[in-house]
């Protein structure tokens, strides 16, 4: 009897580990606010249709900011915030990214630049302004990448 529950156990961490998946690396953050970079780690989990991206800042890890990805909705959900897919593309690096806006318009509209295999590249609107990459910029690319970032939005059709 007792071997079965070691068993059953064994068996209950094998299909959980399978049926998760999850990377954990380390990104930056450029913001048009802020003239250094800050250091983040990015975690993502899969579940099912249901993806997180956890971004924690290397300087204070107590106040994670989390993304909930809905593949099947093509929905982006921020906190109480609900963020819907405009089908509006840009393209960064090799990645093809889908411009998200809010699905109700607040008094602080927020646009979300998202790929599912990327994460969250860039938040722009009101408040602050930021990119993250896998790799660090010089200033002058990363103000190029805001340009074209603004650039991008102007054509995005709100409904």
């Amino acid at each position: 009897m007792k071997y079965t529950k070691f068993y059953f156990l064994g068996f209950i961490l094998f299909w959980y580990s399978c049926a998760s998946k999850e990377t954990k690396f380390s990104i930056y953050k450029y913001s048009l606010e802020a003239r250094v970079a800050e250091n983040f780690i990015l975690n993502t989990r899969e579940k099912d249709s249901l993806m997180l991206y956890e971004y924690t800042s290397a300087k204070d890890s107590v106040l994670p900011n989390t993304y909930r990805y809905l593949a099947d909705k093509e929905m982006l959900k921020f906190k109480s915030r609900t963020f819907i897919s405009t089908r509006m593309k840009y393209r960064f690096d090799n990645y093809v990214f889908t411009i998200y806006q809010e699905e109700t318009v607040q008094d602080t509209a927020v646009t979300l630049v998202f790929n599912k295999d990327y994460g969250l590249f860039a938040s722009l609107g009101f408040g602050e302004n930021f990119i993250f990459t896998k790799e660090e910029m010089l200033p002058k690319i990363e103000e190029y990448n805001f340009k074209r970032l603004f650039r991008s939005l102007n054509s995005v059709r709100t409904e």
